[in-house]
């Protein structure tokens, strides 16, 4: 009697996990479905052109790789990696601009009601490592963070800032804490 016992519980315990290995295989095409993007593009590039930065004359020569992806709920995912050799013109120094991550958002601004409109995205990995070709890091921004910016639509179609809030923030943001301006005096400190 115990051997028909023990076969019974077997077999409810083999039915139990049989069924919900059916449920479960059953449920996954939607759940896939649900979370497929409906545009899913790849790009990869490389460029060499006239550039300008921080006032200095000089040539970009870019490469990178992008993956964009679009949701259904109106929120994409950009997973992208590019590195930039910027060659001043009149030093001929050199820096490289690297920057890999995600960045995941909003694809399109919210209205605020008010003629103004936020953008609001979180980037996770290394927004911008600046450093000498083939040398030493002289700053970098890495970690999460969550930036929401808001603009004014002016008359023409053009967007003048109105405020920016970061929250969120983890790991070193040197350049985002200066308002942007330690990248600057970084660079025109190392090509000078």
């Amino acid at each position: 009697m115990a051997v028909r016992a023990n076969r019974t519980r077997r077999f409810r315990g083999s039915f139990v996990t049989g069924l919900f290995v059916v449920v479960f295989l059953v449920a996954l095409p939607s759940l896939a479905a649900a979370a497929r993007p409906i545009v899913n593009e790849h790009s990869q590039f490389a460029e060499t052109f006239p550039d300008e930065f921080c006032g200095i004359p000089g040539t970009s020569e870019v490469r990178g790789v992008d993956n964009f992806k679009l949701y259904a709920d109106g929120t994409f995912l950009d997973t992208a990696q590019f590195r930039n050799v910027f060659t001043a013109t009149g030093s001929g120094k050199q820096v490289q601009i690297f920057s890999a991550g995600q960045t995941r958002g909003l694809d399109q601004p919210i209205d605020n009601g008010d003629g103004t409109i936020t953008f609001v995205a979180t980037f996770k990995g290394m927004p911008q490592k600046l450093s000498i070709f083939q040398g030493p890091t002289l700053l970098r921004d890495a970690g999460n963070v969550t930036i929401r910016t808001t603009f004014r639509e002016n008359a023409d179609g053009s967007l003048t800032l109105v405020s920016r809030d970061v929250t969120g923030e983890k790991g070193p943001h040197p350049d985002l804490d200066s308002g942007f301006e330690a990248f600057c005096n970084v660079l025109v400190s190392a090509l000078s």
